[in-house]
């Protein structure tokens, strides 16, 4: 019967599968190995919250020295965590990374679900073993920090980055990291003067010279915004980033032929990038070129709308 049920599942009639071992549960209840059966049929269909329902029913009934009882927990904990459940995935990954230290998608889901929860002391220290530092060295905060900005908690973050600066005045990225924080609250001096100083102590960071370009922009700065960029592009020539702003710095220059220029490498980069194309529509347009820029205009609008219907 559990054979039939496994072949169904991979024949892809997952729901006749589901008839056989909900009518075996129906038939014994008492019966845990059929009751798990039940749960990671449910599990290998994606249906996360019935997993959740039946492991739960029956994991008490399974010894805990079992390789089945470990199984059921790391299910349970993984089920949790799809469905945003994170408070309650914690408790089974904390069983699950015991019995399993190397199992790189339980840890790591782990310590996103301790950030979620506003626990960056713990999820620190599960960066820190992940990533193999000590979790009271500066590379720890700085890992934990990145982890906070990749889930939006950026005040913690930049507290996290602060330490690690404490700890490691000259240590790459941490300002790179508080430069984005602050132009996300709209402090561009901040941001300018934050990326400058992830210069000084890398000097190889091409993103911090674009973004210091891009910073320096958005205080209408033109001409000081040329060189980072520049810069950048020597250092990463196959991102289209830099282009875009060096080509829109260009436009505002009146400096048609190197905007043009700036815009057709980085489209050749980025094909579907609307930004590129709009500002090359208004390049050719300000150049008297109506026609070519009646096409970028509508290829750009077209972008705009394509991204707007898959965002």
């Amino acid at each position: 019967m559990l054979s039939r049920a496994d072949q169904l599942i991979k024949e892809g009639r997952g729901e006749e599968a589901l008839s056989i071992l909900r009518a075996a549960v129906a038939r014994d209840p008492a019966d845990s190995i059929v009751c798990i059966r039940l749960g990671k049929a449910f599990y290998q269909l994606k249906k996360y919250q019935e997993t959740i329902t039946a492991l739960t029913s029956c994991r008490m009934t399974v010894a805990k020295d079992n390789v089945t009882y470990r199984e059921v927990i790391q299910m349970l904990g993984l089920s949790h965590y799809i469905l945003g459940h994170v408070a309650e995935s914690i408790p089974f990954f904390q069983q699950s990374i015991e019995w399993f230290p190397d199992n790189l998608e339980i840890a790591y889901a782990l310590g996103v679900s301790y950030v979620q929860t506003r626990q960056p002391g713990e999820s620190r220290k599960i960066y820190a073993r992940l990533f193999g530092v000590a979790p009271d060295s500066a590379a720890a905060y700085l890992i934990n920090a990145q982890m906070h900005i990749r889930q939006r908690f950026e005040e913690t973050a930049e507290v996290e980055l602060l330490q690690a600066l404490k700890l490691d005045a000259r240590l790459p990225q941490a300002n790179f990291h508080l430069g984005e924080i602050a132009i996300y609250k709209a402090d561009i001096e901040k941001g300018i003067t934050t990326f400058q100083k992830e210069i000084s102590v890398n000097p190889s960071n091409a993103m911090a010279y674009y973004r210091l370009g891009e910073a320096l922009t958005r205080q209408l700065k033109w001409d000081q915004a040329i060189q980072p960029l520049q810069k950048s592009i020597w250092l990463n020539p196959y991102f289209s980033g830099p282009y875009i702003v060096l080509g829109k710095v260009y436009l505002k220059k009146g400096d048609l032929k190197n905007s043009e220029a700036m815009l057709r490498r980085s489209i050749a980069m980025d094909p579907n990038n609307f930004g590129a194309h709009h500002l090359l529509a208004q390049t050719l347009q300000q150049d008297g070129r109506i026609d070519e820029a009646k096409k970028e205009f509508a290829l750009a609008e077209q972008l705009r709308a394509g991204g707007e219907r898959n965002p």
